[in-house]
C-alpha cells in the first residue's frame, strides 16, 4: 500500500460543531529489514473534540490508533475513551474501522467515569464484523476484559507500534564522547495515583525512592565515567525531576548531569535518535522502555505500573525489570546496571531478537488489516 493510496484510506472532511471544516492529520512510516518484512504504522488525529461527518464525504475507511485510548477521564463522556464519538453517529460507517493498538492508564484505586458509555461502545465493537479491535501487549486485554466483565477473542493483541520509531541521525549536545551516556526517563504523570497521596507518607516514600536511585547512581559514578541525561516526555517529569536533583550529590548534579528538552511530534525522529545514541536507558515510561528495545539501546525499566510489568514479562525480558516501590532498589538497580553495562553487546543482541519477534507479530497483523481494507464494502 503506497502512500498516496493510504492519504485516501482515510475520511479526507471533517466537520465540528459550528460547521466549521477541517482536515484529518494522516501520518504514516513504513518500516522492515527488506521487502518480505515490511509492515505501516498509521496514525490518523483529529484535532476537533467534537465532530460529524459530512454527508457529502462518506468515510471509506478508518483507522484509530491511540497508546493511552482509556484513561479515565471524566470529559470523555460520550464513549468513555479518547476516540470519544458519540455512538449514535457510527451509523455513519459503512466501512471498516480498525482499532490499532490501543492502551490504557487507569490506577487500582481509579474509578472509571462513563463506565456505561464505554460498555456500549464496546459491546457494539465487538459485534460489528466490520470493525477490528487491537489493543497493546501491555496487559490491556486483560484489564479490559476485567472491566468488562467478559473475555472476548476479539480483543487482538498485537505489540506496541513505539518498537519502531524512525530515528533521524543527529548530533546531541547532551551526549559527550569517551563517557557513559545514561538516559533517565522519570514519570511524574497521575502523582495522586501513581504514588499513593491519599495515603500517609506518600510524600516521603516517593523521595525514599529517589534517594535509592540517586545511590544507585552514586555507586555507578565509582566505576564508570558517567554523562547523565535527564529526559522528560512531557511537563509532568520536570517536577519529579526537580524532587530527584534535590536529593542528588552536589557533585553528580553539578559535575555529571545535564537535561534534554521535550520536543514536538513532528521531531520525534530526533528526540529517539538520543536513546539510539545512549549507552542505557533507565525508563520510568512504556515510551521510553519500548522504543529503547526496539533501537537495541541497553535499558532497566523502573515499573511503577502493571503496564511496564506486563509488557517486559510478555516480551520474556523480567532480567532488565526492577519494581520502583522494591525495598531494594539501590541494591537492584546498581547491580542490574552494572550486568549491563558489562555486557552491552548481548543485551542488544536480546532485544534485537525481541523486535524481530514482534515485528513478524505486527507483519501478520498489518497484513490482515490491509486485507480487510482492501475490501469492497457496500
Amino acid at each position: 500500500m503506497h502512500a498516496a493510496n493510504l492519504a485516501k484510506a482515510f475520511p479526507p472532511n471533517l466537520q465540528n460543531s459550528t460547521g466549521e471544516r477541517t482536515q484529518a492529520k494522516v501520518r504514516y512510516r513504513e518500516f522492515g529489514a527488506d521487502d518480505t518484512n515490511r509492515a505501516f504504522v498509521w496514525l490518523l488525529r483529529v484535532t476537533k473534540a467534537h465532530c460529524r461527518f459530512c454527508d457529502t464525504a462518506p468515510v471509506r475507511r478508518l483507522l484509530v490508533g491511540a497508546a493511552v485510548a482509556m484513561n479515565a477521564r471524566n470529559y470523555l463522556k460520550n464513549i468513555g475513551m479518547r476516540f470519544d464519538l458519540p455512538l449514535e453517529l457510527w451509523q455513519n460507517f459503512s466501512k471498516p474501522i480498525v482499532f490499532y493498538g490501543l492502551s490504557y492508564r487507569v490506577w487500582p484505586r481509579q474509578p472509571y467515569p462513563h463506565l456505561d458509555k464505554l460498555k456500549r461502545a464496546m459491546e457494539y465493537i465487538l459485534e460489528n464484523p466490520r470493525i477490528m479491535f487491537s489493543v497493546r501487549n501491555d496487559g490491556t486485554k486483560t484489564w479490559l476484559e476485567g472491566l468488562l466483565g467478559y473475555q472476548s477473542e476479539k480483543i487482538e493483541v498485537i505489540p506496541d507500534p513505539a518498537l519502531y520509531v524512525p530515528v533521524t541521525d543527529s548530533w546531541h549536545p547532551e551526549l559527550m564522547e569517551g563517557k557513559v551516556n545514561i538516559l533517565i526517563s522519570l514519570n511524574n504523570e497521575d502523582e495522586s495515583y501513581r504514588f499513593g497521596t491519599d495515603q500517609p507518607g506518600w510524600e516521603e516514600r516517593k523521595h525514599q525512592r529517589l534517594r535509592q536511585l540517586a545511590l544507585a547512581l552514586e555507586r555507578l559514578s565509582q566505576d564508570w565515567d558517567l554523562n547523565i541525561v535527564l529526559c522528560p516526555h512531557y511537563f509532568d517529569d520536570y517536577k519529579i525531576m526537580s524532587e530527584f536533583i534535590s536529593v542528588f550529590p552536589s557533585r553528580l548534579a553539578h559535575q555529571k548531569t545535564i537535561s534534554s528538552g521535550l520536543s514536538y511530534v513532528g521531531r520525534a525522529s530526533y528526540f529517539y535518535d538520543l536513546y539510539a545514541k545512549a549507552d542505557l536507558a533507565i525508563s520510568m515510561r512504556i515510551h521510553s522502555m519500548s522504543p529503547a528495545i526496539g533501537l537495541g539501546t541497553p535499558m532497566v525499566a523502573l515499573s511503577t505500573q502493571p503496564r511496564m510489568t506486563d509488557f517486559m514479562r510478555a516480551a520474556g525480558l523480567e532480567d532488565f525489570l526492577i519494581d520502583f516501590f522494591d525495598a531494594n532498589l539501590a541494591d537492584k538497580l546498581y547491580g542490574k546496571i552494572s550486568h549491563v553495562l558489562h555486557h552491552r553487546n548481548q543485551t542488544s543482541s536480546k532485544f534485537e531478537n525481541v523486535r524481530s519477534a514482534m515485528r513478524s507479530d505486527t507483519l501478520r497483523f498489518n497484513q490482515r488489516v490491509a486485507c480487510m481494507f482492501a475490501q469492497n464494502y457496500p
